[in-house]
């Protein structure tokens, strides 16, 4: 009798384990088809096809793909996730640029001639440049998110027809003052951006929304969109990540968020390789 009670206990777990993936699933591709982001940091371009059609099978619909140089790779993978309705944006991303943008002006020449000359194109640029990786940024903190600024605003006026998004952390709240004005980083950023990407690193629906409230609040204010990113890799720090939760469990908390949210702003998941080996 205990042997058949616990194969019942387990077969309910496992039908409930599948009804979640399943509503899981059905909700990641409901955002696709009501234009609601879905993004996916793609940082390994050596990945073989299954993990674009795993993407596919989540809803994903557009990948931030990181490559350092430019080829016919990059426009069969371009080709490869259009046909699957997802489209890509070129990933990249030094905090050397902030001080030094000589390197990001000669891959962004590098780029606009792939768009130029590829039959299969990026959507955009989607730049991870993180100030806090500069070694001394603690010393140097005002003076290295001023040219973080100022680095976003060159880039939109010398190219004013190029879509660029930016990832930032959830903590861009010092308030500076860059061409006569002072307002917190994140609003600068925000106004010289195509679009946002917050690293709103939580792993619960309160705590992603709460961290980037402030964020969603000025980008409506100003016609923006933004994302809300999650991770889904190994951390030290629980709170920061699903990782321990599960994909079930992250599943649950993003539909939550997605009643949060405004209608057009989405959500981007961190990254490909850890969500491909998340557990159930």
């Amino acid at each position: 009798m205990k042997k058949i009670a616990i194969i019942i206990i387990a077969a309910v777990l496992a039908i409930a384990i599948a009804i979640g993936i399943i509503i899981g699933v059905f909700y990641l591709k409901e955002n696709s088809d009501n234009e609601r982001a879905l993004g996916l940091w793609w940082w390994d371009n050596r990945l073989d096809s299954s993990y674009l059609d795993f993407a596919c099978e989540k809803g994903i619909n557009e990948i931030y793909y990181y490559t350092s140089s430019f080829s016919e790779k990059n426009s069969n993978f371009i080709k490869e996730a259009n046909r699957k309705g997802i489209e890509v944006l070129w990933l990249a991303g030094k905090y050397e640029w902030i001080e030094d943008s000589s390197d990001l002006v000669l891959k962004i020449d590098e780029f606009l001639e792939f768009q130029k000359m590829s039959p299969h194109k990026f959507k955009g640029i989607h730049f991870d440049i993180e100030p806090h990786q500069h070694p001394l940024f603690e010393e140097k903190r005002s003076e290295l998110l001023k040219k973080f600024i100022n680095l976003t605003y060159v880039l939109r006026t010398d190219y004013p027809n190029l879509w660029i998004e930016y990832d930032i952390p959830l903590w861009f709240d010092d308030v500076i003052l860059f061409d006569g004005t002072a307002k917190p980083v994140y609003e600068h950023i925000i106004d010289n951006a195509s679009k946002i990407t917050i690293m709103s690193y939580r792993d619960s629906s309160e705590e992603i929304y709460k961290a980037a409230e402030n964020e969603i609040d000025y980008a409506l204010s100003v016609g923006k969109t933004l994302n809300l990113g999650v991770e889904t890799g190994e951390n030290d720090d629980d709170i920061v990540t699903f990782y321990e939760e599960g994909e079930v469990y992250m599943y649950n908390e993003l539909s939550k968020l997605k009643e949060k949210l405004p209608q057009n702003f989405g959500i981007a998941i961190h990254h490909i390789k850890s969500w491909y080996n998340m557990k159930d």
